[in-house]
């Protein structure tokens, strides 16, 4: 039996199993999403609650087909979504949602609960984790496959690269700044245009910093429609006291005026841009001098 990842103490689930064989098994489904929102939901017909947390009745997950071997094999796990309007992802119905994208690079955990008679849960036993991947939406339903954490191992690059650029990822523990430094916060002046591209805005904070200061950064949203969804900065550009910021792809859903985001400084891993903007030389890793390619001709 695999280690439960919840039981009232040590060793009680094995103990209660072996003395109950009418154990009724409940999926409890957890899924984060990369803006930190977390979505929960039963399996069962009734909410589930185990030490102070509730799995909602939500969407029907049904489980179809999972592929897991020993090894560092991709391991796969394909889902059903069955849900209506009524089953929403903040104020997105969830199969929009999906159709959008807002739930691409979520992370899913499946665990096993075991209710009693009275359905109260003696313990739960960790199933499956993994992102969510490959997504197909339809009327009433979506089907979608989970892929274990193992596929970050399909990079094939070496652990170091001998490159102008620095290696660091900026905010990083390498890089050593502290991302809530180099963040502001805004709202949009306007509705965005009809691209989901592009805000403008008149907050403090925001004109503030000079054109450029965000580009490569990162935009997210903490109200509307988009809450908790990120997009990488194209352009940024200060004009007359209004900024404007334009995302590489558009966001899912449509921004209305008076949305609050985050604005995150971005880096364009140089070292000018390391010692003029951040004063963060000391943590550059890349060799700016490595000659250009040449070719003989």
């Amino acid at each position: 039996m695999k280690t439960p990842s919840w039981e009232p103490s040590p060793g009680a689930l094995v103990a209660w199993l072996n003395a109950n064989r009418q154990a009724r098994p409940v999926d409890l489904w957890t899924i984060v999403l990369l803006g930190g929102t977390v979505l929960r939901y039963s399996g069962g017909d009734v909410p589930i609650t185990v030490d102070g947390t509730t799995w909602a009745l939500g969407p029907g997950i049904q489980r179809g087909t999972r592929t897991q071997t020993i090894g560092t094999s991709v391991d796969t796990l394909s889902l059903t979504v069955l849900a209506d309007a009524s089953v929403l992802v903040g104020a997105v119905p969830i199969l929009q949602a999906l159709a959008k994208g807002l739930l691409t690079g979520a992370t899913v955990t499946l665990e096993r609960a075991f209710l009693d008679a009275t359905a109260t849960c003696q313990g739960t036993v960790p199933d499956f984790y993994g992102r969510v991947g490959a997504c197909k939406v339809g009327r009433s339903s979506a089907t979608l496959e989970v892929r274990s954490h193992s596929e970050l191992l399909d990079v094939m690059i070496p652990t170091e690269l001998y490159q102008p650029g620095c290696r660091n990822t900026v905010f990083d523990a390498a890089c050593g700044l502290a991302a809530a430094a180099h963040t502001v916060a805004g709202v949009t002046a306007a509705a965005g245009d009809a691209t989901r591209r592009t805000i403008t805005s008149t907050s403090a904070a925001v004109v503030a910093k000079a054109t450029a200061w965000a580009d490569l950064g990162v935009l997210t949203f903490s109200s509307g429609l988009n809450t908790g969804v990120s997009r990488t900065v194209r352009s940024h550009v200060l004009a007359t006291g209004t900024a404007t910021v334009a995302a590489v792809f558009p966001f899912p859903l449509a921004i209305g005026a008076g949305d609050a985001f985050s604005l995150r400084a971005g880096c364009d891993k140089t070292k000018a841009l390391c010692t003029t903007k951040f004063a963060n030389l000391v943590h550059f890793r890349g060799e700016p001098f490595v000659p250009a390619p040449e070719t003989i001709t």
